[in-house]
């Protein structure tokens, strides 16, 4: 009994990990009043918003100031951290972090919570020596701003990773988009987290995907945010050593239509229920008509049916919205994809004792 007792007393005593901080990366290159709304109403979840605000691209290294809603940060009132983009193509010698530091102390002034500064930049292994040499420069130009860095996961077989990841104050995982043509799975990407973990002993936060991609050949590719949800989940029941929090990439807008929409990131990040839910209606339009309706019902964005089919007297058919009619059917190639509480109208039809067939 007592030896019982002294089991439980442990494993009660033992600490439980603390929740996951999120935050999310602003990553348009062009502000629209969509992505405004978005960082001003971003899900009460997010804890920082990681802004592009300067990129480098290419062996030219052509500079790029992004045109920031600095207003719009300041009114979201969270933490931002200014990012500063440096393509993989493009070599590190003569860039500075002073002129980035600059924009975000400016942002500062303007009454953005600025907390940093981050490089994203993807830095082929066999440069890491040179990276980490550059790193360890420019960070004496920060003065006053926290400096965190993304990183891949093959960095974790260089032998200078220890010495790269001691420079930053922060180091984030990007385990999306790693091995083409996969986007993201729950299993690769906790291989990717437990391999860096071994290797590096030291506090990361992990990249996630929220968005969709198109491949050269015209493939899409996408994350659902239930295996999303699926991998939080098992990550919170048995934590990797080390994994701080989660930053998103990337934060969506109503204009935005390859991200999930703020309100599927709140569902991923509150545990909401992930199914998707579509309901398909016939709405009287009038004279005869009744429009055929898709509504997303659901708490996260999903794709609408390929095939609607419909039964009964049929006398006129037709789709709108990408669907094309197909005999009694409604037939798209590439179905739209509905957003939250969205509505959408994909044809009419006429006749009599129509209804639509449950797939």
């Amino acid at each position: 009994m007592g030896a019982v007792c002294l089991a439980l007393g442990l494993a009660c005593s033992r600490e439980r990990p603390r929740p996951l901080v999120h935050d999310a990366y602003v990553w348009q290159r062009e502000w629209s009043p969509e992505l405004s709304e978005a960082v001003r109403e971003a899900p009460a979840q997010l804890s920082a918003l990681r802004v592009l605000a300067r990129e480098f691209s290419g062996p030219e290294r052509v500079p790029v100031d992004v045109p920031v809603d600095v207003e719009a940060l300041a009114r979201g009132g969270r933490e931002v951290v200014a990012v500063m983009r440096v393509d993989g193509t493009a070599p590190l010698d003569g860039l500075s972090l002073e002129e980035v530091a600059a924009r975000a102390r400016d942002w500062r002034a303007r009454g953005v919570r600025v907390g940093g500064v981050e490089v994203d930049h993807d830095c082929a292994t066999a440069s890491l020596g040179a990276y980490a040499d550059w790193l360890e420069r420019e960070r004496a130009t920060l003065e006053g701003l926290r400096l965190s860095i993304t990183a891949l996961p093959t960095w974790a077989s260089s032998p200078h990773v220890a010495r790269l990841v001691s420079l930053p104050d922060e180091v984030v995982l990007q385990v999306h988009a790693v091995r083409a043509p996969t986007l993201f799975t729950p299993e690769q990407a906790r291989a990717f987290a437990e391999s860096w973990a071994k290797a590096t002993h030291h506090p990361f936060r992990l990249a996630l995907p929220t968005y969709r991609a198109r491949l050269r050949d015209g493939t899409r590719l996408g994350v659902e945010p239930r295996d999303v949800g699926r991998f939080l989940t098992a990550l919170r029941e048995d934590p990797v050593e080390g994994v701080e929090g989660i930053v998103w990439f990337r934060l969506g807008s109503r204009g935005d239509l390859d991200a999930w929409s703020p309100a599927t990131l709140a569902a991923v990040l509150t545990g909401g229920a992930l199914e998707p839910r579509l309901a398909s209606q016939l709405v009287d339009a009038g004279h005869g008509t009744r429009d055929i309706v898709i509504e997303n019902t659901g708490l996260v964005d999903a794709d609408a049916p390929s095939r609607l089919s419909l039964s009964g007297n049929i006398e006129v058919l037709e789709g709108v919205a990408g669907y094309a009619t197909q005999g009694t059917s409604l037939v798209a190639r590439t179905p739209p994809r509905l957003r939250v509480g969205e509505r959408r109208i994909v044809g009419f039809v006429r006749g009599t004792e129509v209804s639509l067939v449950a797939p």
